[in-house]
């Protein structure tokens, strides 16, 4: 089928950089672009009409926990565990996680790939379904929301283990019980490649860097060289962990992986904000430091603002890892699962970090989300829209209360469109949400779904939570029910 699309801006890309086509036409013929530019002479099968739209290359998000994260909404937020950094790591993630059943993840997924759609949001590497749902529900997901998905099991040798009241540290289970994980992430690479008509990319997943040891991390390296394959660890994520790899091996978390040779061009380092030089981590770089390990290694960076936010941290920053050379995405992380709100966040949180309104700007972060992700995944047919890429993009309305006056169409996405905003999405030259609704799933009945599962859960916390507290002491509500004292 073909499908032609008229916008009053298109981000078109002239095989260098992203560039404004005023009043301009993108012309799909089955999975691939077949046109951009002003204008079309040609016959297609259907036209989309945006005369106050704005079309972009679909999204990329490069890190989410599609089957878990949605358990977070409300119950993470204004909480946090002083003696982890404000983290909720190892203690409320951990008893929200333990509370869920299997029913849960499957209705949490579809849920939160939903959500990225909404958000324009095409393409995804996500790490928490098959671990959760198995291969088949995972991948049989992924082909009823027609969402663009990166995939695998979870490879670890090593589990963390609370010790004390504030010591999490590394249980190691054995090399083979690691080797055993990637030997599954071998079997559902060789399985599922080409799957849902090819949008599903399998990939090797680490765990985390304190959870992957060093053999192991070789052993991923190997096996990511013979099979061509995208690789993700959790990296950088938090201070316990940056204090745990000094204490284990004398060398930080980027450090390490440079040592295992893991670090490369085809790593996507998920967070990587608790390196050094950062403030909060308080230890000092040498010759450059972490960034000019990142920079030199070409490995990609994936900055997922919103989850750090909430926790009172931020990286520091968005545009030094840009100007030390290093490759940056955006992911989401946690919930909301809106790509356009975690672009905003990116921006701000690197304007506050410099203290420079120049700081985060509104090309950079663009390209982040774009090209960056696309980069990182190792694929330019993806986050651009040019003749010969794969059809995923995205139609953002720009006459709207958060759109009006635009000038600078790139400026105002990064800094005022909602994911209410977003129109139409198109993966794979196929209409997933026309008009504001998705096309491939029930809305309404989703909605319902989640809402049951979330209360559901929080029924289960006190059997979960290690001081076997309730929900609300947990994390307290807001404001006292009107029938408390």
């Amino acid at each position: 089928m073909s499908l032609g699309i008229r916008g009053k801006f298109v981000v078109g890309f002239d095989g260098v950089e992203h560039r404004i086509i005023r009043d301009g036409v993108v012309v799909v013929d089955g999975k691939r672009i077949k046109y951009v530019g002003k204008g079309y002479e040609g016959n297609v099968d259907r036209w989309i009409d945006a005369p106050t739209g704005l079309v972009i290359p679909g999204l990329i998000n490069t890190h989410i926990h599609a089957a878990t994260a949605p358990k977070d909404k409300g119950f993470i937020d204004d909480t946090g565990a002083r003696h982890f950094y404000m983290s909720s790591l190892g203690e409320n993630l951990t008893a929200l996680g333990q509370a869920m059943r299997s029913s849960d993840y499957e209705v949490f997924a579809k849920f939160s790939l939903a959500e990225c759609l909404k958000s324009g949001n095409t393409t995804i590497l996500e790490i928490s379904m098959v671990p959760n749902l198995g291969p088949e529900k995972a991948v049989k997901t992924i082909e009823q929301l027609g969402i663009r998905a990166t995939e695998s099991p979870i490879v670890a040798d090593g589990v963390w283990d609370r010790t004390q009241v504030a010591d999490l540290r590394t249980k190691w289970i054995g090399l083979e019980s690691g080797l055993k994980k990637l030997d599954e992430a071998e079997r559902f690479a060789k399985t599922y490649t080409g799957a849902c008509g090819g949008r599903l990319i399998p990939a090797i997943y680490g765990d985390t860097v304190d959870k992957c040891s060093a053999d192991l991390q070789k052993a991923i390296r190997i096996k990511a060289n013979e099979l061509k394959l995208p690789v993700t660890i959790h990296a950088g994520q938090w201070v316990v962990e940056f204090n745990n790899m000094i204490r284990m091996y004398g060398r930080t978390p980027i450090e390490f992986l440079k040592d295992t040779g893991l670090l490369g061009p085809d790593l996507i380092v998920g967070h990587g904000w608790a390196i050094t030089g950062h403030p909060m981590i308080n230890y000092p770089p040498v010759d450059g430091g972490d960034l000019t390990i990142l920079a030199k290694s070409g490995a990609t960076v994936s900055h997922d603002p919103l989850v750090f936010v909430k926790r009172g941290n931020k990286m520091h920053s968005h545009t030094a890892y840009l100007k030390a050379g290093v490759n940056v995405s955006i992911g989401t992380d946690t919930v909301p699962q809106d790509l356009l709100n975690e672009m905003r966040m990116a921006s701000y949180t690197s304007k506050l970090a410099d203290w420079d309104c120049h700081s985060g700007a509104s090309r950079d972060i663009f390209n982040s989300a774009t090209l960056g992700g696309a980069k990182g995944l190792g694929r330019n047919d993806l986050g651009r829209l040019a003749p010969g890429a794969l059809a995923d993009l995205a139609i953002v309305d720009m006459e709207t209360f958060n759109g009006v006056p635009y000038r600078d169409p790139i400026k105002n996405l990064i800094n005022s469109s909602q994911r209410s905003d977003v129109r139409w999405v198109i993966v794979d030259g196929k209409v997933v949400v026309d008009d504001g609704k998705l096309t491939t799933i029930d809305e309404r009945k989703l909605l319902r779904d989640v809402q049951k599962a979330g209360e559901e859960i929080w029924a289960r916390i006190p059997e979960h939570y290690y001081l076997k507290q309730t929900a609300d002491e947990v994390s307290p509500l807001a404001f006292k029910l009107w029938d408390e004292k």
